[in-house]
This record gives C-alpha cells, structure tokens and sequence, in this order.
C-alpha cells in the first residue's frame, strides 16, 4: 500500500558524516525510531484487528517496529521521493509538497502495478521536525472500483516517531 510507502519519506541518514548539519534541524546523535499502526479503516468503519483482512497484514506488519539508529535524520527532498513512489507505482504523481523548515505536508495520488483491479492511492503525510524529535503522522488511503460499479476504500493509519535519546 502506498501508506508504508510514505514511511521512506522519513529516513535516517546512519552513514552520513559525523558532524552535524546546523541546515538540517534534527541534530546529529543517537535516535530512537518507532513507527506504530494508529488504525485501520474500510469504508469509514474502524476495524478491530480481528477483522482486518488477510489481504491487508503484509501492510500492517510493516507498521509496528522499533529501532536505534546513530546519525543525524533528515526529510528526503521532493525528487527522492517521486523517485521512490514511481518504482513502486504506475501514474504517480506528487501533489502538493510543503514544508517550512519545522512541519511537511504532502499528498501523493498512485496506482499500484499491475493488480488486474481498478485501484487509486492516496498518501497523505503530516509531519513537524525539531532538534531532538521528528513526527510523521500517515494515512494510506486505497480506493477499489469494482467491475460491478461498487467501491471500497481502506484507509491505513500510522504514525512515525523519532526521537533523539543521546550522542553517539
């Protein structure tokens, strides 16, 4: 789904060198990174985890996972991104892309390769960024026409914290 997709947004930079970039806001140093289902939705009906479809777990398990990491985070620009959504989708396009320095805001429309199945994705990520945390707040939303007309929509919700614990 294009929501675990979005989590690439966001990366932490381990082999950068290590001194820190005063440009970028998180500095460098030991972080803690977890990302963490916030929920998962099927036409606008919350799902308790024994409902969600055996369809949609290889999604959800890439959600909750935790790590530590040395190195000095940093948003990836527009065109990483746009790169990485079009190897992973067909007809991808960026947008809207702000950021100010402190938050991001993007909003990204795809379709996935080759399903045999009329299916549109939606990333849309909130995030803010600050010397010592980032927040990544994600909705993957999937939107699946069937041959009779009928429409489902999934939307995936998860949240990416990172947060600096040390030096190195």
């Amino acid at each position: 789904m294009a929501g675990s997709a979005a989590w690439g947004m966001l990366m932490l930079v381990g082999c950068a060198p290590r001194q820190d970039d005063p440009s970028n806001p998180p500095r460098l140093g030991q972080w803690h990174d977890r990302t963490i289902l916030t929920g998962v939705r099927l036409n606008d009906r919350a799902l308790k985890d024994e409902e969600i479809p055996s369809e949609l777990r290889g999604v959800i398990d890439g959600f909750n996972k935790e790590k530590s990491v040395c190195g000095e985070p940093r948003l990836r620009e527009k065109s990483e991104i746009q790169a990485m959504l079009d190897e992973k989708f067909d007809d991808c396009a960026m947008e809207t892309f702000d950021t100010d320095g402190s938050t991001l805001s993007a909003l990204a429309r795809c379709r996935p390769h080759d399903t045999g199945q009329d299916i549109q994705m939606t990333v849309r990520v909130d995030g803010r960024t600050g010397a010592e945390h980032l927040l990544l707040d994600v909705d993957g939303i999937a939107r699946l026409t069937e041959k009779t007309g009928g429409n489902y929509v999934v939307v995936v919700s998860g949240r990416r914290e990172i947060t600096r614990i040390g030096d190195c």
